[in-house]
């Protein structure tokens, strides 16, 4: 597991949770401006970023995985 990931969720405090939110709103607004969807594997990576269960680098890199292949 990368040292972005932890098992448990962290527990995030308002303005962590708030700051991810607007970040995953960006995310998503510019990808549909871009003429893409959001796809479950892109799901699953914003969902565990919004639980703490990652960190914004974790998120990234988990992003941009399956196009490294």
């Amino acid at each position: 597991m990368p040292a972005t990931a932890s098992s448990s969720p962290q527990l995030l405090e308002q303005p962590e949770i708030e700051l991810r939110e607007a970040h995953v709103k960006s995310w998503i607004e510019q990808q549909h401006a871009a003429g893409f969807g959001v796809d479950q594997h892109m799901a699953n990576a914003l969902n565990a970023y919004l639980g703490g269960q990652t960190d914004l680098a974790g998120l990234l890199a988990e992003l941009r995985r399956p196009y490294l292949h």
